[in-house]
């Protein structure tokens, strides 16, 4: 498990971002998947949380974004690929498996979200729709960018033409090796510069899951290598991705 320095300063959050060896995350085929995530919380010292207290987002890669009420838990919510929250208790899970996880805390109003940024997603708006639903001043967040496929490995394949023809998106395209590839790293750091998060409040772990799919989940990897995750006996596994407060 992965953690981010920026967000273990503050004593009232808890997060991690999961490992292969950890368990795959995935609510709609992993049977095991709330019990992956408890184990999680288990090994930083948290063995006081049941399936009770997690909540997932069904990740559509949309745009939408649900501030989850009260009293609320062991829940999907489907139809939105972000997820936030002021209540104590509750645990903010996304899984992904090159998408950008986004972990945000915001320690001005005490709110954090978890967000699930693909390449759709991120053309779609959902960084911008994610700061304004937390309702505050976005230099006041903490920014956490997980594992998800880089730009030295992520080709474009069916939609190439369409990207390089985006005004949102060009400028973020390279050729290589007759290749076009796509930077989502860039882009989502342009955009939370851009919306007034302060460069110093963003930690990107620039790890890359294609390089590293050996010990994060990678569906670009899983599609060139079938066999490579088999002996997890699952459809499409993820890593997954958790922000919590806590007493």
């Amino acid at each position: 498990m992965i953690f981010f320095q920026k967000l273990l300063q503050y004593k009232n959050l808890i997060h991690g971002v999961l490992e292969r060896k950890d368990g795959p995350v995935n609510p709609f085929s992993v049977p095991k998947t709330e019990e992956n995530i408890l184990k999680a919380l288990e090994k930083i010292g948290y063995k006081n949380f049941s399936e009770e207290n997690l909540i997932f987002a069904e990740q559509v890669h949309g745009n939408k974004v649900y501030f989850c009420p009260p009293k609320i838990g062991g829940y999907i919510k489907l139809g939105v690929d972000g997820l936030i929250s002021e209540t104590t208790g509750q645990i903010l899970v996304i899984k992904t498996a090159d998408c950008l996880p986004i972990l945000i805390y915001d320690p001005k109003r005490k709110r954090i979200g978890a967000i699930h940024a693909g390449k759709k997603g991120l053309i779609k708006g959902i960084i911008e729709n994610a700061i304004a639903t937390f309702e505050t001043d976005p230099a006041s967040l903490i920014i956490g960018i997980g594992p998800h496929i880089r730009s030295c490995c992520y080709d474009l394949k069916e939609d190439a033409e369409e990207l390089k023809n985006n005004p949102q998106i060009r400028r973020y395209i390279s050729k290589r090796n007759q290749k076009i590839y796509l930077d989502l790293t860039k882009i989502a750091i342009d955009k939370l510069l851009k919306l007034g998060v302060k460069k110093e409040n963003i930690e990107d772990c620039k790890i890359c899951t294609f390089c590293e799919a050996q010990r994060f989940y990678s569906c670009r990897k899983r599609l060139e290598n079938p066999e490579i995750y088999k002996k997890e006996g699952v459809r499409m596994p993820c890593f997954g991705s958790f922000i919590g407060l806590i007493l």
